[in-house]
């Protein structure tokens, strides 16, 4: 069975009170929120953001999480087609956080110099994101856990390439080396000093979050409350070894309460775990058979993860059981996401993140809130992380004059009112694939540019195409394959082919469909702002193409036969982004 009795655990709000799970230092360096004095809420909502890290959906996570259904979303609306544009952290939360995609924040990379934190600053985004945008329209703004790798105890909020997190009321964060370390976190309070914590990590982030809300009530505000835990992250141990087991394990690691639980789990047998013949491109179509031994440790690593996910599961229930006490339920929205997917063996790929497939790029999105429909889940919509920025910005009620890549979600009134719908996203990676717990495999040309586009409605399709930095391209026709097993790209790319893929009710021939997608990712791979969310108005000024249908039209077969294919200069697979590594942008249709 998957899920468990939600009468029979100790949720954290529970063992919090009890004093049972929590060191009382995590919180004792302040007074207990007096809610009995505190001044009544703006008519503004607040607003409070879960996110995970490394989640997957494909391989049911979600079905494990009995509380998150109860109180999210049985509560709310659950996106089904929510997308990580970047399937790496620092670039998928820079991305969510500004609105911008990579190509265009410059973080592309979990570490320096193309990436994380120092990157982050360096960019100036700490000068301009969501946060600052909020705090100027009159919230307070909290968080707690997780932002960004390269935030050090050493170096974090000491110097100008290290700035403090900047637009926060509050914020108190995981810094390395004790960021991913389950059983001793380690974290700064803003001017405050570094502190060790000797408790489970998401149990610590669950206090604070709590607390946080507790403060965020007090002050009268309205407010917004970033709750972010590192699990099911892999774990890892500060270079002098301190707190790691003889020998470490790199794994996630659960609450001691939840250690026994799913103890014969596998991961999903689906026709893409360790297939025996793969039509993958790149360098995960040269990796060999995972061995028994290899497929030991990921179903190990698939039961740790879901039995981390557990204390996230309770932290959820224990901000919504406070925000009820707080009569704060009826004007805040709860969003519940992850950074980015997981794989765990699919395409003989050991466990990590980073590729263009659905495992590592389709991801957890809900929301419960004011006007959001209860229990629905949306697979009329496309969405993506670049989208949540806006999204938050509309529900909050302010306007929406930042140069965002995406657009609103349709969450409440306003946001829907404003959401642009559009049926693609685009996906980008640059470097090498990251596996967690797997040291030594360093793997090169990792640098792809993807798209998925999904038609909704009547003549509904579901396409995914990637190209890689080598050269490979990878086409699949997810309504009849959703493991992506059978690459088109292989089996129907010439002209003599019979294969064929409808759209919108007609079939048409790869090589006709794989040319509007080469297209479709020109146009989207440097683009900004507004034609990130409409990519066609670049191939098609005269606003007489919106959709891939009707760019299937006869009368633009010239135009993309004509069009150059989608490569990467030389074939040249660089570890950052270099626009002109990636060709120029096409000449519109009739220029």
């Amino acid at each position: 069975m998957k899920s468990r009795s939600i009468s029979a655990i100790c949720t954290v709000a529970l063992c919090v009170l009890r004093g049972s799970t929590v060191n009382a230092e995590a919180d004792a360096t302040k007074p207990p929120a007096d809610v009995s004095t505190s001044a009544e809420s703006s008519s503004k909502p607040n607003i409070v953001f879960i996110m995970s890290d490394d989640q997957d959906y494909e391989m049911d996570s979600l079905d494990y999480m009995p509380l998150l259904r109860k109180y999210i979303s049985d509560e709310g609306t659950s996106f089904a087609r929510h997308y990580a544009t970047t399937a790496q952290c620092c670039p998928s939360r820079t991305s969510l956080w500004t609105g911008k995609t990579a190509h265009n924040t410059n973080v592309t990379d979990v570490v320096a110099p193309h990436g994380a934190w120092v990157k982050f600053v360096s960019q100036g985004l700490n000068e301009n994101y969501f946060p600052i945008w909020l705090s100027n329209h009159g919230y307070n703004t909290y968080y707690t856990g997780k932002f960004l790798n390269g935030q050090n105890k050493d170096s974090y909020g000491k110097n100008v390439a290290h700035a403090l997190m900047k637009g926060w009321t509050s914020a108190d964060v995981l810094l390395e080396p004790y960021t991913y370390n389950y059983n001793q976190p380690g974290m700064k309070r803003d001017n405050a000093n570094f502190k060790l914590y000797n408790n489970y990590t998401t149990d610590v982030i669950s206090t604070k979050g709590i607390d946080y809300i507790n403060d965020a009530h007090q002050a009268g505000k309205p407010f917004f409350v970033g709750i972010v835990p590192m699990a099911p992250h892999v774990q890892t141990w500060p270079a002098n070894g301190d707190a790691a087991p003889n020998p470490p394990e790199h794994l996630p690691i659960s609450a001691p309460r939840h250690s026994h639980m799913f103890p014969n789990i596998t991961v999903p047998h689906t026709v893409n775990f360790n297939p025996n013949k793969t039509t993958t491109g790149g360098w995960v179509g040269k990796l060999p058979l995972l061995d028994a031994e290899q497929l030991d440790h990921t179903n190990l690593y698939y039961r740790r993860r879901l039995q981390a996910l557990q204390a996230v599961d309770e932290l959820v229930e224990a901000v919504v059981q406070r925000l009820g006490e707080l009569k704060l339920l009826d004007n805040t929205y709860i969003i519940y996401t992850t950074d980015n997917g997981f794989h765990l063996g699919q395409y003989r790929i050991p466990s990590g993140k980073g590729c263009a497939y659905e495992t590592d790029v389709h991801i957890p999105f809900m929301v419960r809130g004011p006007g959001v429909a209860k229990g629905v889940k949306r697979t009329d919509v496309v969405t993506n992380h670049v989208d949540v920025a806006p999204t938050l910005i509309t529900l909050a009620g302010l306007p929406l004059n930042h140069a965002f890549d995406g657009t609103p979600m349709p969450i409440g009134k306003a946001a829907t009112a404003a959401h642009i719908p559009h049926e693609h996203v685009g996906i980008e990676f640059w470097g090498e694939p990251e596996f967690d717990g797997a040291g030594q495999l360093h793997l090169k040309g990792n640098t792809y540019k993807a798209m998925r586009i999904i038609g909704t409605g009547e003549g509904a399709f579901n396409l995914a195409y990637i190209v890689w930095c080598n050269g490979d391209h990878e086409l699949y026709d997810m309504t009849s394959d959703p493991y992506q097993v059978d690459n088109l790209m292989l089996l129907g790319n010439s002209s003599s082919s019979d294969t064929r893929i409808t759209i919108a009710g007609k079939a048409y021939p790869v090589k006709k469909v794989r040319n509007r997608l080469d297209g479709l990712v020109q146009a989207v791979k440097k683009c900004d702002e507004g034609a990130c969310v409409k990519p066609w108005s670049t191939l098609h000024p005269k606003g007489d193409v919106s959709t891939l249908a009707e760019a299937m039209k006869a009368e633009f077969d010239q135009y993309y036969n004509q069009l150059a294919k989608m490569e990467f200069e030389d074939d040249i697979c660089l570890p950052y982004y270099n626009a002109a590594a990636e060709g120029p942008i096409p000449k519109p249709f009739g220029s």
